[in-house]
């Protein structure tokens, strides 16, 4: 029984042991002062624990934890954060793996949360100070892709805010190469530099990114969609229609991929292909005005109007006032010898859209 009595006692010591042994008394006093709450001076001793304990890692982990990334410390700073938990694994890289691990990913979507917030204060025109902004979310993103740097959301986002918000695409794709080279695999990143080469005029050097970028991911619909749709703008048909044919084995459901698919054949006048596909839209979706509204007018440029009008009534009935369809329908009457009836239409629609 005496034995049994004084276990209490001696799990206690060996606990205490465990927290505060073998260490520097600043150490110890910077963990005490943790328990009660005294963040002030838990981080004075903690700095000053550095220094003393120079290859600690448990030092700067508690600093990132315990102190910088703590809300309830009143000394939050994802800044100091990330400095520390680097020390952390300057000093020893195989350091609490999961706890270091949870650390990357809490300071991670802390970083990028506060990016976020600040860009929003600018794209909301809700900013008093747009530079400064600015440069506090290049900030945080910046430090959200050196704590993950395989994924491309801060990256882009970077680029991004150099590009559209600050005119710099020299910048933008130069920050993109270095994403790159830290991500190689990403086809997000390639993407989103090809689309900034373009924007820069750079369509040569634009078309091999996005190709790359499409043979690395061939499944993305983002970037195959980007892709295609630079193809249609750079006159490349074929290749676009390839790209929009091989999205639809993807996704078959998708009725924007028949769409554009049916207006890249048209600029391949292959009236019969695009008529398909705007068919193809209108079976998935029969309210789709402007899939019936294409419908109808391939019908009428093969001179079949009755099929024609029948499609742009059924689009007038989704859309009555639509002054475009209107015409079209007007149009359409008069070519069937309908004269009367169309051109009261197509007047309709005139007055609609303000014309005269």
């Amino acid at each position: 029984m005496k034995r049994s009595r004084i276990l209490v006692p001696i799990l206690i010591l060996v606990a205490a042991f465990t927290f505060f042994g073998c260490q520097s008394q600043e150490l110890t006093s910077a963990k005490v002062y943790l328990q009660q709450k005294d963040y002030a001076k838990a981080e004075y001793n903690f700095l000053t624990a550095l220094d003393i304990e120079p290859e600690s890692p448990e030092v700067p982990y508690l600093l990132a934890v315990e102190i910088y990334s703590n809300k309830n410390s009143g000394f939050t700073d994802y800044v100091k954060a990330k400095k520390y938990y680097d020390e952390t694994l300057k000093r020893d890289r195989s350091y609490l793996p999961d706890n270091m691990k949870q650390l990357r990913e809490q300071l991670y979507g802390a970083c990028f949360n506060s990016a976020v917030s600040f860009y929003n204060t600018v794209i909301k025109n809700e900013t008093t100070n747009r530079d400064a902004d600015l440069a506090k979310a290049l900030k945080f993103f910046s430090l959200s892709a050196e704590l993950k740097p395989a994924d491309s959301k801060a990256p882009i986002q970077i680029a991004r805010i150099h590009s559209e918000l600050m005119n710099n695409n020299v910048t933008a794709i130069a920050k993109l190469d270095k994403a790159i080279a830290n991500a190689p695999k990403n086809a997000e990143l390639r993407a989103e530099k090809a689309r900034i080469l373009a924007k820069d005029g750079r369509n040569d050097e634009a078309l091999l990114i996005y190709e790359e970028a499409f043979v690395a991911s061939p499944k993305n619909m983002s970037i195959g969609l980007r892709y295609a749709q630079f193809l249609f703008e750079q006159s490349k048909y074929e290749k676009s229609a390839d790209i929009y044919n091989r999205l639809i084995i993807e996704e078959p459901g998708n009725k924007d991929l028949y769409f554009n698919l049916g207006l890249t054949y048209l600029r391949l006048y292959d009236i019969e292909a695009s008529k398909e596909q705007f068919e193809i839209v209108v079976a998935l979706d029969p309210e789709d005005t402007q899939a019936l509204l294409m419908v109808g007018q391939v019908y009428f440029d093969l001179k079949d109007y009755i099929t024609a009008e029948i499609y742009f009534r059924q689009a007038m009935d989704i859309e009555p006032e639509n002054p475009d369809l209107l015409k079209r329908l007007g149009v359409t009457l008069t070519q069937q010898g309908r004269v009367e009836e169309g051109l009261e239409l197509y007047n309709r629609g005139k007055e609609l859209e303000g014309g005269n």
